[in-house]
């Protein structure tokens, strides 16, 4: 078994289609089969069977679907730190961004730092925390970048904290939000958690939701038009929107409402010049 199997188990079974595997793979499906057989003799089990959805794989054939995804990733790794030796830094970065880090500030902050070492890659991934911070833990990604307070045993560190504002373009009287039309959208549950746990504080009433979004900039456009308030996270703000009401939100404690943004990563990866550099980078800069 070498990493041309690898590649023919991953994208099988991610496509469980042996047309499009083939197609992909540049290989002939003749070719494709007989490989399978070979690694079904190879190893004395059945790796897949077709089933009426298509192409099934089985515990063992799952089993070494894992195993092929552990050695690229290892292969990957070892190329990269092969290469970093002595010699100007380079490589591709895998990296697991919350969408709204993605949106407001990876641009710019890959743009500084590939100027520095133009001969780094990239390779951005997006999503909800949990399925990031999951992807880092299965090595999916090098560097996570998550945001709220989430269970993390391994490396990590702050690299920004936000206030959280609500937004209005009406002046709002806030002893009578429960009556004022709100704007609610889709995003991460822990910060939807920040949300309600701050109105049960405050209020007795629920809130009177006017409309449901699909997510942050489409709410700021329904409150720029005066449809109602929202509650967001000051991330948001500083593309230099403005409103006539904005707000910054403490608990009961007095203090302000926060939401963090986290770089979660394995202490392992530091052995990767490309990570480590780019892990001090964060330190420095942000």
């Amino acid at each position: 078994m070498n990493d041309k199997d690898w590649k023919i188990l991953k994208t099988l079974y991610k496509e469980k289609n042996i047309t499009k595997t083939a197609e992909q793979l540049f290989l002939s499906q003749p070719s494709l089969s007989y490989r399978l057989k070979q690694l079904e003799k190879e190893f004395n089990i059945t790796i897949l069977y077709r089933g009426r959805r298509g192409i099934e794989f089985t515990e063992q054939g799952e089993y070494l679907v894992r195993y092929a995804n552990e050695m690229d990733l290892k292969l990957t790794d070892l190329k990269e730190k092969l290469s970093n030796i002595d010699k100007e830094l380079n490589g591709t970065l895998r990296l697991g961004v919350s969408r709204s880090i993605a949106l407001y500030k990876i641009p710019n902050l890959l743009m500084e730092f590939n100027s520095i070492h133009p001969k780094v890659q990239f390779s951005v991934n997006t999503g909800l925390n949990l399925d990031l911070i999951n992807s880092v833990y299965k090595q999916e990604f090098h560097i996570g970048i998550v945001r709220g307070n989430h269970h993390w045993s391994d490396e990590k560190i702050v690299v920004s904290k936000e206030t959280i504002n609500i937004i209005s373009n009406q002046e709002l009287d806030m002893t009578k939000l429960p009556s004022i039309p709100r704007i609610d959208y889709g995003t991460d549950p822990a910060l939807t958690m920040i949300f309600d746990n701050w109105w049960t504080e405050n209020y007795s009433e629920t809130p009177k939701v006017a409309m449901h979004v699909e997510n942050m900039e489409i709410a700021k456009k329904m409150v720029s038009a005066g449809l109602g308030y929202t509650i967001v996270p000051g991330i948001v703000l500083e593309d230099g929107s403005e409103y006539k009401y904005n707000k910054e939100l403490n608990g009961q404690d007095g203090e302000k409402l926060q939401w963090i943004t986290w770089v979660l990563f394995r202490k392992e990866y530091l052995e990767l010049s490309t990570v480590k550099t780019f892990i001090d980078f964060l330190r420095g800069n942000y």
